[in-house]
């Protein structure tokens, strides 16, 4: 009897110890089974990484929601090319995928095949700076959510500008930069011709002049989805992009026609430019492409303005993802839900700087102490105090069926022609309008 009792009591125990070990691993076994699946595709493997990130914090916010995201990282050219295909022929698109900028525009012509994120966006209008939204907005609908807001900032090297006399706090106005350009633009080494210039700008490239453009109030498009290139506000930007050059004589072209090559990079780290405007995400290519080289004596700062109450910056660059409409409908709710918490939420977006060192769109993380730290490669300054100063007036980038081609014309011909050929910037306008229309674009006029 005892015996009995006692193996009674040895099954009871191994029953509870069973059941304890299903209540503890089995709800975990259940959770991973059920969680959902999403699929990405980045050209840019950090992106991947942020993402994946994004969603462990995701499933510890939510766990009775977890999700399963997987990406695969593939060539920038190539993953635009899959993709359009993919959603040309209905089948093989991921659930989800970044779209870089310039392509875009591709992916809106015909049918569109991304589904509208406003239902998730709009809980967050009122905390990100929306004009962040406009390039991958097409028929009035949302269709991208960036990684970064890349807001337009000026980058100095204060030891060329301190020996020619010039206080880099003074620089507010883009008539003050001219005058001061005047001061640093110098030969010295006596051979008839200046190796020191204020900046250089770009001919194989679109930052130069589109940052110009848009805080002029110009730009590609507007907002109704209209090529205006040959506005009066590109034609004035382009006017002062090409006197920068040949009229007050304090920039050049830049070495290999563009601000990421290696002979750029060797003109600023051997004092040859003093200053150059770029996006915020330039930053990280001080470290990245130049070292230390410049850490004693690079500063960030805001655009200079054109005049008061005029923008006082714009974006350059960008990736938004998109959700495409080969998803399973059964995942759509919970996709655009993540994609939101993933770049729109206030801890997201001080992932964006902690992370990737973007700037957010979100202001009011700016006074978070995660972004407001000193940097060794800028002077131990606190960069985001700057960046943050010249977000009072952003101005929004729009794109349409052909911005695209519209930045190729820019990249081959048209600055080539305005700043090496001297052409009217009414002329290269009028030019790149004659390219379009020859592809079929409708432009007014």
């Amino acid at each position: 009897m005892i015996l009995m009792e006692a193996e009674m009591n040895k099954r009871t125990s191994l029953f509870l110890l069973v059941a304890i070990l299903i209540a503890t691993f089995g709800a975990s076994v259940t959770q991973a089974q059920d969680a959902t699946d999403l699929s990405l595709w980045v050209f840019v493997d950090r992106h991947g990484l942020f993402m994946q990130h994004q969603a462990e914090r995701w499933n510890e916010a939510n766990p009775d929601r977890p999700i399963n995201l997987t990406y695969e990282q593939i060539d920038y050219t190539q993953m635009h090319d899959n993709l359009l295909s993919a959603l040309l022929v209905g089948i093989g698109a991921p659930d989800l995928a970044d779209v870089e900028i310039k392509k875009f525009a591709t992916f809106t012509k015909g049918d569109l095949h991304f589904i509208p994120l406003e239902s998730a966006i709009d809980p967050y209008r009122g905390d990100i700076i929306e004009s962040r939204l406009a390039p991958y907005t097409a028929g009035g609908h949302n269709y991208g959510i960036d990684y970064h807001l890349g807001s337009f900032v000026m980058y100095y090297n204060t030891a060329i500008l301190e020996a020619a006399g010039v206080d880099v706090n003074t620089l507010t106005t883009w008539d003050a930069y001219v005058e001061a350009g005047k001061k640093v633009t110098q030969d010295t080494d006596g051979d008839g011709s200046a190796d020191v210039y204020m900046t250089s700008v770009e001919t194989t490239d679109i930052f130069s002049a589109y940052a110009l453009m848009l805080m002029m109030g110009g730009g590609t498009y507007n907002a109704d989805g209209e090529i205006i290139l040959e506005s009066p506000e590109n034609v004035a930007a382009l006017q002062f992009l090409q006197d920068l050059v040949h009229t007050h004589g304090i920039a050049r072209a830049a070495s290999s026609g563009y601000h990421h090559s290696p002979e750029h990079f060797t003109d600023l780290i051997e004092g040859r430019t003093a200053s150059l405007w770029m996006p915020q995400w330039y930053m990280t290519r001080f470290p990245d492409d130049m070292g230390s080289a410049l850490a004693d004596s690079a500063v960030v700062r805001p655009m200079p303005v054109f005049e008061e109450g005029g923008y006082t910056t714009t974006m350059g660059g960008g990736t938004g993802t998109v959700i495409t409409d080969q998803i399973d409908p059964a995942k759509v709710d919970l996709a655009k839900e993540f994609l939101a918490f993933a770049k729109l939420t206030y801890e997201a977006n001080v992932s964006l700087w902690t992370d990737l060192g973007f700037d957010p769109m979100r202001t009011d993380v700016y006074e978070d102490p995660a972004l407001l730290i000193a940097m060794d490669d800028f002077m131990g300054e606190v960069p985001f105090t700057y960046i943050a100063a010249g977000l009072g007036n952003v101005a929004p980038e729009y794109t349409g069926p052909f911005y695209p081609e519209i930045a190729t014309i820019f990249q081959t011909t048209a600055l080539y022609d305005l700043i090496e050929n001297q052409a009217p910037p009414a002329d290269v306008l009028a030019a790149a309008v004659e390219e379009l229309r020859a592809m079929g674009a409708e432009v007014g006029g």
